[in-house]
């Protein structure tokens, strides 16, 4: 209601925020899509598909970034 007593009509459009900086550098998103494009390997992962769980705790992805600041 304030929105709109301020602006009229057009004060109810949603506003919306900036996109929130990345935590991952280009480079490691790219390795990330990469990984969950090509899916997990049983063997390996233990998994049949990925979870983000999955890719926290992978090897392949601890070895490229940081996990726990990576995909909190």
């Amino acid at each position: 209601m304030h929105r709109f007593n301020t602006a009229g009509p057009d004060g109810l459009v949603d506003q919306w925020s900036p996109d929130p900086l990345s935590r991952l550098s280009p480079e490691q998103q790219s390795e990330l899509a990469a990984m969950v494009e090509t899916g997990p390997d049983r063997a390996v992962d233990g998994v049949v598909r990925w979870r983000r769980i999955d890719l926290k705790r992978s090897s392949r992805s601890a070895s490229a970034w940081t996990t726990t600041r990576a995909m909190s």
